[in-house]
């Protein structure tokens, strides 16, 4: 971090500041606790859902969607019992996203106990571990953590992590130690004004993290939280942005450009629009480099194949065989 330059994008990510004193957007723009099961466990979605595992984070962004947990003496281990239970009684779930909060923050014994409880609960197929962790202090990410994710694989790592200067040497190792582990990892960015909103800042970072072995899964448009939307860029920068990508970078390093819609009414994927028109059969596209193709959309209706995935073709061979 440059400490003599405001504009270093590390120090605006991390440093408070006077512009965050202007109060538009909301308190929790996602509206969680309308989706909350219990106090930290979260299901907006069929088939998974959210734990929140702790409240403290190794940095504060300013720019958090949960900044509203902050300084409120809030534990949430004091209902992951709760939480447990109710994951075990839930019919539907089949995958669990660990966040918080950050859950390498969690001591070795608590990180252990609660992926043993997820695991445990045999529906639950697919683990999430979001973290910031590895990217502002990597130090704290020991042999207990690593010890449990190598015990309990496979599991999923996010790294949450925002411009190419935070690729450190500490970074690289600690990527390094959670593919040791058996780890698969990918990573979310958050579209940042005066950060990086720039399509050249992150192919370069998408690109590190490629070589990195880490897959980019999501650029995220800005949540309109309260005291962060001097860093909003318009969805049409984003858009432009996307373009850029799709142009210049392998698909490895594309992520999916997509927006959490305010009020809790989902997430949905934003990009560039290729297809220009359509007559008839004929669809008129755009190439990555801007050149004009066509393409034949005459392919026949798809039918049921009675595979039973769905229950249906299950249902519908049962009826044609009696």
């Amino acid at each position: 971090m440059d400490h003599e330059n405001p504009a270093c994008p590390l120090r605006r990510q991390s440093i408070p500041s006077k512009v965050e004193l202007v109060r538009t957007g909301h308190g929790d723009p996602l509206d969680e606790h309308r989706f909350s099961i219990t106090p930290s466990f979260i299901k907006k979605y069929p088939r998974r859902g959210v734990f929140l595992a702790t409240s403290t984070c190794a940095m504060y962004c300013r720019f958090c969607n949960r900044r509203r947990f902050v300084g409120q003496g809030w534990n949430p281990r004091l209902t992951w019992e709760e939480s447990f239970q109710r994951m075990e009684s839930d019919e539907d779930l089949r995958e669990v996203i660990v966040s918080g909060g950050d859950p390498f923050t969690l001591s070795g014994k608590d990180f252990t106990y609660m992926m043993k409880r997820l695991r445990n609960i045999e529906r639950i197929q697919v683990i999430r571990v979001s973290t910031r962790l590895p990217v502002v202090c990597p130090e704290e990410l020991n042999k207990d953590h690593l010890r449990t994710l190598r015990r309990f694989s496979p599991a999923w790592v996010v790294i949450h992590i925002n411009h190419p200067k935070e690729v450190s040497p500490e970074f690289v190792n600690a990527i390094k130690k959670l593919h040791e582990a058996g780890t698969s990892i990918i990573s979310q960015t958050v579209l940042l004004r005066g950060v990086n909103d720039c399509p050249h800042i992150l192919l370069k970072l998408f690109e590190l993290l490629v070589a990195l072995g880490v897959k980019p899964y999501y650029l995220f448009q800005l949540d309109e939280v309260k005291g962060a939307m001097h860093f909003k860029v318009s969805v049409q920068e984003g858009i432009r942005i996307m373009h850029f990508l799709r142009k210049n970078g392998s698909g490895l390093a594309i992520p999916q450009y997509a927006l959490d819609i305010t009020g809790g009414h989902g997430k949905i994927p934003l990009d560039y629009q290729y297809l220009k028109r359509r007559r008839g059969t004929l669809l008129h596209l755009e190439g990555p480099s801007g050149d004009d193709g066509l393409y034949t959309d005459d392919g026949k209706k798809s039918r049921c194949q009675d595979c039973g995935i769905c229950g249906r073709g299950e249902t519908v061979a049962t009826m044609i065989r009696s």
